[in-house]
């Protein structure tokens, strides 16, 4: 009888834990920053979705964070941001610097499942220089150079009126609307560029690699495994991978179908 009470405390201690760290509970906080004799933004993001969009006419750096700590309720929000949440908007030289990251060492009997989901308006002629950790990612309306290098986590660029360079680690990369030049390094996940003005160079370990719309050149230094197909494109198509080395393709589909220049 003793060894089953002790079992069913054991038992319901357990439930108890689980439902505290089922629970997130979420906060709000908004900074701004003027942008006058600001040059770019450098946002530096730990877990959590990312959304940055350029707004004509707007005259500084506008961000709003959601907090989102599991395990911590509402009383304990106050406390946990101040020892555990790393989030600031500041000028730094020439450029503004948004930082954003939970302590990796939080854990709350094993939860670290926290995360900061952030929204960001920018002038549109405000370059963007990010590095993001997890989660998904928007980027659009940019007039300007716009550097990505992310962990995991779709990502999704449109309207960008410069160049885009963009080092994925892992998650799917949905890129249109691109006047510049684009430069993709992407560990895994499908790759689909459209509607680029200059030159597209992609570097792929694997995932399916969708390419349509090009005013310049398109050079695929690897594509790793997963087919290639590019489309629409008004200068040269270059395939340096393993199965293409050196080779530049005419007007004509490949074999395997895989790829092809119209």
């Amino acid at each position: 009888m003793k060894k089953l009470l002790i079992v069913f405390v054991v038992l319901i201690t357990v439930l108890v834990l689980a439902a505290s760290l089922a629970f997130a509970d979420q906060t709000e906080k908004s900074m701004a920053l003027p942008s006058a004799g600001l040059q770019a933004l450098r946002i530096d993001a730990g877990a959590g979705w990312l959304k940055v969009a350029g707004v004509s006419g707007l005259d500084r750096i506008e961000v709003r964070a959601e907090i989102e700590a599991r395990g911590v309720d509402s009383d304990e929000m106050d406390d946990f941001i101040k020892d555990h949440v790393e989030l600031f908007l500041e000028k730094r030289g020439d450029r503004g610097v948004l930082t954003s990251h939970i302590d990796s060492g939080w854990h709350f009997f094993g939860s670290g499942d926290s995360r900061i989901n952030l929204t960001v308006r920018v002038p549109k002629s405000m370059v963007l220089d990010i590095d993001d950790g997890s989660g998904e990612m928007t980027v659009e309306d940019i007039d300007a150079n716009v550097a990505i290098e992310d962990g995991s986590g779709s990502i999704r660029v449109e309207r960008i009126a410069g160049n885009l360079e963009v080092d994925d680690n892992s998650g799917d990369l949905d890129v249109r609307d691109v006047t510049g030049d684009v430069s993709i390094e992407d560990g895994s996940g499908g790759i689909d560029v459209s509607k680029v003005g200059g030159s597209v160079t992609v570097d792929d370990g694997s995932g399916g690699i969708y390419i349509n719309g090009v005013g310049k050149d398109v050079v695929i230094k690897e594509a790793g495994s997963g087919g290639v197909r590019i489309d629409n494109v008004k200068g040269r198509v270059i395939r340096r991978d393993k199965d293409h080395d050196d080779d530049e393709d005419d007007d004509s589909d490949d074999d395997d179908g895989d790829s092809r220049r119209a």
